[in-house]
């Protein structure tokens, strides 16, 4: 007999407990350790967010596999499973053969206070859930996004967004920096 997985669970909180959190992780830690710490909560998760998001392909498009879905029929489910479950909207962007851009708008964690700006429980998150779906290691970064709003999350593998990185860290726009990449 096989065992299979149970359904992903989900509950419905107050979106201030992302501000409640984030508070007590922070505590007397330095910013960046706090960050880390986030990230890695929100890395934790993505197990249990990939088997919502299967939960919810299995609905919605009558059991496919993942890989079988056009990409912006996956992206349109994973945005409609974030706003529904109260996160925001998220839209996808292909930046590059090789870089993707997600960007979050009214993005509940972007908006709660109580340590370190940003959207980093999303950012170990989506880390997470993007390995798993992809079956190799993603590296995903939060970049400016020119809007207070409006979250930008950028991922490709680590060595690509590494050059990136080092673009956007000398002043570069993130659309300079993949266009460098060639």
């Amino acid at each position: 007999m096989t065992a299979t997985a149970a359904p992903a669970r989900f509950l419905q909180v107050p979106a201030g407990l992302l501000g409640t959190v984030r508070r007590f992780v922070v505590g007397d830690r330095e910013p960046m350790d706090a960050v880390n710490v986030l990230r890695q909560i929100g890395y934790e998760l993505g197990d249990e967010v990939y088997g919502g998001l299967q939960d919810r392909l299995s609905r919605d498009y009558a059991g496919a596999e993942w890989g079988a879905l056009d990409p912006a029929e996956f992206w349109r489910a994973a945005a409609g499973f974030f706003a529904d479950r109260g996160w925001g909207s998220l839209e996808f962007r292909d930046l590059h053969p090789a870089v993707g851009v997600l960007e979050l708008t009214g993005w509940v964690e972007s908006e709660a206070g109580g340590g370190p700006r940003g959207a980093h429980l999303s950012t170990g998150l989506f880390s997470a859930l993007l390995e798993r779906l992809a079956g190799a290691g993603v590296a995903v970064m939060e970049v400016p996004s020119g809007s207070a709003d409006r979250t930008r999350l950028v991922f490709a593998r680590g060595d690509v967004l590494g050059q990136v990185y080092e673009h956007v860290r000398g002043g570069a726009s993130v659309e300079d920096a993949v266009a460098r990449l060639g």
